[in-house]
Protein backbone atom coordinates (compact mmCIF):
# COMPACT_ATOMS: atom_id res chain seq x y z
CA UNK A 1 0.00 0.00 0.00
CA UNK A 2 1.40 3.64 -0.73
CA UNK A 3 -0.24 6.87 -0.25
CA UNK A 4 -1.28 9.15 -3.01
CA UNK A 5 -1.61 13.00 -2.52
CA UNK A 6 -3.91 14.44 -4.65
CA UNK A 7 -5.39 17.75 -5.30
CA UNK A 8 -7.01 16.99 -8.54
CA UNK A 9 -9.54 14.54 -6.14
CA UNK A 10 -12.04 14.36 -9.50
CA UNK A 11 -11.65 13.56 -12.64
CA UNK A 12 -13.18 15.73 -15.12
CA UNK A 13 -15.80 13.31 -15.69
CA UNK A 14 -16.72 13.48 -11.57
CA UNK A 15 -14.73 9.88 -11.06
CA UNK A 16 -13.51 9.67 -7.52
CA UNK A 17 -10.94 6.86 -6.66
CA UNK A 18 -9.69 6.64 -3.28
CA UNK A 19 -8.34 3.60 -3.83
CA UNK A 20 -6.64 3.02 -6.49
CA UNK A 21 -5.14 -0.22 -8.31
CA UNK A 22 -5.53 -4.10 -8.08
CA UNK A 23 -8.14 -4.22 -4.97
CA UNK A 24 -8.76 -7.66 -5.59
CA UNK A 25 -7.43 -10.42 -7.29
CA UNK A 26 -9.31 -10.23 -10.55
CA UNK A 27 -8.57 -11.24 -13.95
CA UNK A 28 -8.34 -7.57 -14.99
CA UNK A 29 -6.02 -4.61 -14.24
CA UNK A 30 -7.34 -1.17 -13.19
CA UNK A 31 -4.26 0.90 -14.00
CA UNK A 32 -4.13 4.00 -13.49
CA UNK A 33 -1.62 6.26 -14.36
CA UNK A 34 1.81 6.93 -12.70
CA UNK A 35 0.43 4.22 -10.18
CA UNK A 36 1.43 0.73 -9.72
CA UNK A 37 -1.53 -1.41 -10.74
CA UNK A 38 -0.39 -4.57 -8.66
CA UNK A 39 -0.79 -2.39 -5.71
CA UNK A 40 -3.19 -0.24 -3.65
CA UNK A 41 -2.72 3.55 -3.82
CA UNK A 42 -4.58 5.08 -1.13
CA UNK A 43 -5.68 8.95 -1.16
CA UNK A 44 -6.01 9.59 2.93
CA UNK A 45 -6.83 12.87 1.68
CA UNK A 46 -9.16 12.14 -0.49
CA UNK A 47 -12.53 13.79 1.77
CA UNK A 48 -11.01 17.41 2.58
CA UNK A 49 -10.02 17.63 -1.24
CA UNK A 50 -13.69 16.91 -2.59
CA UNK A 51 -14.92 18.93 0.64
CA UNK A 52 -13.63 22.03 -0.97
CA UNK A 53 -14.59 21.16 -4.43
CA UNK A 54 -18.40 20.25 -3.70
CA UNK A 55 -18.37 23.25 -1.73
CA UNK A 56 -17.01 25.80 -4.65
CA UNK A 57 -19.55 24.00 -7.10
CA UNK A 58 -22.71 26.37 -8.13
CA UNK A 59 -24.55 23.41 -8.71
CA UNK A 60 -24.80 19.73 -7.74
CA UNK A 61 -23.71 16.69 -10.40
CA UNK A 62 -23.05 13.13 -10.40
CA UNK A 63 -19.99 11.80 -8.59
CA UNK A 64 -18.43 8.60 -9.94
CA UNK A 65 -16.91 5.93 -7.20
CA UNK A 66 -15.47 2.98 -8.02
CA UNK A 67 -13.94 3.16 -11.80
CA UNK A 68 -9.90 2.38 -10.93
CA UNK A 69 -10.34 0.46 -7.76
CA UNK A 70 -13.25 -0.68 -5.11
CA UNK A 71 -14.58 1.84 -2.53
CA UNK A 72 -14.38 -1.03 -0.34
CA UNK A 73 -10.96 -2.25 -0.97
CA UNK A 74 -9.27 -3.79 2.32
CA UNK A 75 -8.18 -0.53 3.71
CA UNK A 76 -11.52 0.74 3.78
CA UNK A 77 -12.43 -0.86 7.19
CA UNK A 78 -9.36 1.16 8.49
CA UNK A 79 -9.59 4.34 7.15
CA UNK A 80 -12.96 4.80 6.76
CA UNK A 81 -12.55 7.23 3.09
CA UNK A 82 -15.63 6.09 1.24
CA UNK A 83 -17.71 6.53 4.46
CA UNK A 84 -16.39 10.08 4.88
CA UNK A 85 -17.05 11.22 1.07
CA UNK A 86 -19.94 9.40 0.79
CA UNK A 87 -21.12 11.96 4.12
CA UNK A 88 -20.16 14.85 2.22
CA UNK A 89 -21.91 14.39 -0.91
CA UNK A 90 -24.88 13.98 0.87
CA UNK A 91 -24.26 16.91 2.68
CA UNK A 92 -23.91 19.07 -0.70
CA UNK A 93 -26.89 17.20 -2.09
CA UNK A 94 -24.42 15.94 -5.05
CA UNK A 95 -25.75 12.07 -6.56
CA UNK A 96 -23.62 9.18 -6.67
CA UNK A 97 -22.95 5.91 -8.65
CA UNK A 98 -21.04 3.70 -6.73
CA UNK A 99 -19.80 0.59 -7.91
CA UNK A 100 -18.61 -2.22 -5.60
CA UNK A 101 -17.73 -6.31 -5.69
CA UNK A 102 -17.64 -6.49 -1.52
CA UNK A 103 -20.14 -6.58 0.87
CA UNK A 104 -18.72 -3.51 2.84
CA UNK A 105 -21.46 -1.14 1.42
CA UNK A 106 -23.78 -2.60 3.78
CA UNK A 107 -22.30 -0.51 6.52
CA UNK A 108 -23.09 2.65 4.35
CA UNK A 109 -26.76 1.93 3.70
CA UNK A 110 -27.91 4.43 5.86
CA UNK A 111 -26.06 7.77 3.87
CA UNK A 112 -27.14 6.28 0.71
CA UNK A 113 -31.02 6.03 1.84
CA UNK A 114 -30.05 10.11 2.77
CA UNK A 115 -28.50 10.54 -0.77
CA UNK A 116 -31.37 8.62 -2.66
CA UNK A 117 -34.22 10.58 -0.55
CA UNK A 118 -32.62 13.70 -2.09
CA UNK A 119 -31.11 12.61 -5.51
CA UNK A 120 -30.29 10.03 -7.77
CA UNK A 121 -28.34 7.01 -5.81
CA UNK A 122 -27.18 3.98 -7.87
CA UNK A 123 -25.25 1.07 -6.62
CA UNK A 124 -23.44 -0.73 -9.37
CA UNK A 125 -23.13 -4.81 -9.27
CA UNK A 126 -21.40 -6.76 -11.49
CA UNK A 127 -22.25 -10.07 -12.34
CA UNK A 128 -19.96 -11.73 -14.29
CA UNK A 129 -20.85 -15.32 -14.16
CA UNK A 130 -23.39 -17.82 -12.93
CA UNK A 131 -21.07 -20.22 -10.84
CA UNK A 132 -19.42 -19.22 -7.59
CA UNK A 133 -16.53 -21.02 -9.12
CA UNK A 134 -15.96 -19.12 -12.51
CA UNK A 135 -17.12 -16.07 -10.67
CA UNK A 136 -13.91 -16.06 -8.01
CA UNK A 137 -11.58 -17.02 -11.08
CA UNK A 138 -12.94 -13.79 -13.13
CA UNK A 139 -13.92 -11.28 -9.76
CA UNK A 140 -11.00 -12.67 -7.56
CA UNK A 141 -12.11 -14.95 -4.33
CA UNK A 142 -11.94 -11.91 -1.63
CA UNK A 143 -15.51 -9.83 -4.06
CA UNK A 144 -19.04 -10.95 -2.98
CA UNK A 145 -20.56 -14.55 -3.94
CA UNK A 146 -23.48 -14.86 -6.63
CA UNK A 147 -25.83 -15.18 -3.66
CA UNK A 148 -24.55 -12.40 -1.76
CA UNK A 149 -24.90 -10.27 -4.76
CA UNK A 150 -28.23 -10.60 -5.05
CA UNK A 151 -28.81 -10.16 -1.64
CA UNK A 152 -27.34 -6.65 -1.85
CA UNK A 153 -29.95 -6.42 -4.10
CA UNK A 154 -32.63 -7.23 -2.38
CA UNK A 155 -31.04 -5.34 0.57
CA UNK A 156 -31.09 -2.25 -1.81
CA UNK A 157 -34.42 -2.44 -3.70
CA UNK A 158 -35.95 -2.66 -0.38
CA UNK A 159 -34.58 0.84 1.01
CA UNK A 160 -35.26 2.41 -2.08
CA UNK A 161 -31.61 2.65 -3.51
CA UNK A 162 -31.45 2.40 -7.25
CA UNK A 163 -29.71 -0.85 -8.67
CA UNK A 164 -27.96 -1.09 -11.64
CA UNK A 165 -26.67 -4.82 -12.67
CA UNK A 166 -23.92 -5.23 -15.02
CA UNK A 167 -22.75 -8.06 -17.30
CA UNK A 168 -18.71 -7.66 -16.91
CA UNK A 169 -16.05 -8.65 -17.90
CA UNK A 170 -17.05 -10.54 -20.48
CA UNK A 171 -14.47 -13.72 -21.25
CA UNK A 172 -15.05 -15.64 -24.68
CA UNK A 173 -15.71 -19.04 -23.92
CA UNK A 174 -15.67 -18.79 -20.11
CA UNK A 175 -19.33 -16.93 -19.33
CA UNK A 176 -20.53 -16.10 -23.04
CA UNK A 177 -23.26 -18.81 -23.38
CA UNK A 178 -26.70 -18.11 -24.36
CA UNK A 179 -27.96 -20.51 -21.62
CA UNK A 180 -26.13 -19.19 -18.97
CA UNK A 181 -26.78 -15.57 -19.82
CA UNK A 182 -30.40 -16.19 -20.30
CA UNK A 183 -30.48 -18.21 -16.58
CA UNK A 184 -28.70 -14.71 -14.95
CA UNK A 185 -31.44 -12.65 -17.17
CA UNK A 186 -34.09 -14.29 -15.60
CA UNK A 187 -33.02 -13.98 -11.69
CA UNK A 188 -32.35 -10.50 -12.03
CA UNK A 189 -35.87 -10.83 -13.46
CA UNK A 190 -37.13 -12.28 -10.93
CA UNK A 191 -35.49 -10.51 -8.06
CA UNK A 192 -37.38 -6.88 -9.70
CA UNK A 193 -33.83 -5.63 -11.74
CA UNK A 194 -35.26 -2.91 -14.11
CA UNK A 195 -31.52 -2.31 -15.52
CA UNK A 196 -29.12 -5.05 -16.38
CA UNK A 197 -26.43 -3.86 -18.94
CA UNK A 198 -25.51 -6.35 -21.06
CA UNK A 199 -22.17 -4.05 -22.02
CA UNK A 200 -22.70 -5.18 -25.48
CA UNK A 201 -21.50 -7.80 -24.79
CA UNK A 202 -17.89 -6.50 -25.50
CA UNK A 203 -14.74 -6.12 -23.63
CA UNK A 204 -12.24 -3.69 -24.61
CA UNK A 205 -8.76 -3.99 -22.89
CA UNK A 206 -6.46 -0.70 -22.80
CA UNK A 207 -2.99 -1.74 -23.93
CA UNK A 208 -1.56 -1.15 -20.74
CA UNK A 209 -3.27 -4.02 -19.00
CA UNK A 210 -3.71 -6.83 -22.50
CA UNK A 211 -0.82 -8.82 -21.57
CA UNK A 212 -1.89 -9.22 -18.20
CA UNK A 213 -5.18 -9.92 -18.93
CA UNK A 214 -4.48 -12.63 -21.51
CA UNK A 215 -2.03 -14.36 -19.15
CA UNK A 216 -4.47 -14.65 -16.44
CA UNK A 217 -6.85 -15.55 -19.05
CA UNK A 218 -4.62 -18.20 -20.12
CA UNK A 219 -3.61 -19.50 -16.23
CA UNK A 220 -6.97 -19.52 -15.07
CA UNK A 221 -9.30 -21.40 -18.51
CA UNK A 222 -6.27 -23.00 -20.43
CA UNK A 223 -8.85 -24.90 -22.13
CA UNK A 224 -11.15 -22.02 -23.54
CA UNK A 225 -8.41 -19.81 -23.90
CA UNK A 226 -6.99 -22.33 -26.56
CA UNK A 227 -10.87 -22.16 -28.15
CA UNK A 228 -10.42 -18.72 -28.35
CA UNK A 229 -6.92 -18.33 -30.14
CA UNK A 230 -7.95 -20.36 -32.47
CA UNK A 231 -10.83 -18.54 -33.30
CA UNK A 232 -8.69 -15.54 -33.41
CA UNK A 233 -5.72 -13.60 -32.07
CA UNK A 234 -5.43 -11.14 -28.88
CA UNK A 235 -6.67 -8.38 -29.62
CA UNK A 236 -7.67 -4.92 -27.73
CA UNK A 237 -11.37 -5.91 -28.04
CA UNK A 238 -13.08 -9.29 -27.20
CA UNK A 239 -16.54 -10.42 -28.58
CA UNK A 240 -18.45 -13.86 -28.19
CA UNK A 241 -18.83 -16.20 -31.13
CA UNK A 242 -22.24 -15.19 -33.25
CA UNK A 243 -22.00 -11.86 -31.53
CA UNK A 244 -24.75 -9.93 -33.03
CA UNK A 245 -26.72 -12.94 -32.69
CA UNK A 246 -26.37 -13.71 -29.01
CA UNK A 247 -26.93 -9.84 -28.49
CA UNK A 248 -30.35 -9.63 -30.57
CA UNK A 249 -31.78 -12.70 -28.74
CA UNK A 250 -31.05 -11.70 -25.05
CA UNK A 251 -31.98 -8.22 -25.13
CA UNK A 252 -35.34 -9.83 -27.30
CA UNK A 253 -35.66 -11.54 -23.48
CA UNK A 254 -34.76 -8.16 -21.46
CA UNK A 255 -37.47 -6.61 -23.74
CA UNK A 256 -40.03 -9.11 -22.07
CA UNK A 257 -38.69 -9.19 -19.14
CA UNK A 258 -39.02 -5.14 -18.47
CA UNK A 259 -35.28 -4.62 -18.22
CA UNK A 260 -33.74 -1.99 -19.93
CA UNK A 261 -30.17 -3.59 -21.09
CA UNK A 262 -29.44 -1.31 -24.13
CA UNK A 263 -25.77 -0.07 -22.77
CA UNK A 264 -26.31 3.62 -24.29
CA UNK A 265 -29.27 4.58 -22.88
CA UNK A 266 -27.79 2.78 -19.63
CA UNK A 267 -25.26 5.26 -20.02
CA UNK A 268 -27.22 8.12 -20.37
CA UNK A 269 -29.21 7.65 -17.44
CA UNK A 270 -26.90 6.81 -14.36
CA UNK A 271 -24.87 10.53 -15.70
CA UNK A 272 -27.93 12.53 -15.59
CA UNK A 273 -28.60 13.94 -12.17
CA UNK A 274 -31.83 13.93 -10.39
CA UNK A 275 -33.14 16.44 -7.71
CA UNK A 276 -35.87 14.70 -6.46
CA UNK A 277 -36.68 17.79 -4.18
CA UNK A 278 -37.75 20.10 -7.07
CA UNK A 279 -38.16 17.72 -9.76
CA UNK A 280 -35.19 19.48 -12.05
CA UNK A 281 -32.23 16.96 -13.85
CA UNK A 282 -29.06 18.58 -15.00
CA UNK A 283 -26.34 16.01 -16.81
CA UNK A 284 -23.00 15.28 -15.71
CA UNK A 285 -21.45 17.06 -18.68
CA UNK A 286 -22.86 20.29 -17.33
CA UNK A 287 -20.31 20.22 -14.05
CA UNK A 288 -16.72 21.02 -14.71
CA UNK A 289 -14.76 18.66 -12.42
Amino acid sequence: MYIINSQNILTPQNGLNIYVGRTEDSILLNAGRAQDPLDIGVKKDAPQHLARILKSRRKPGMIVMGNLGDPYSEYEEEYKLTRECLKIIENYDHGVLISTKRRGIERDIDILKGISSKTKCVVEITFPAMSDGRLRLIDGAQTMRLRERMDLVKLLREEHIDVLATFYPLVPYVNDSLYDLQDMIEIMAENGVVRFDLSDLRLAIAKAERGFFYQEYKKRFPKEYERFVERCQEAPELLPEDHKELLAQLTKLCEEHGIICDSRKIRDWKRKYENKQVGQQMSISDFPA
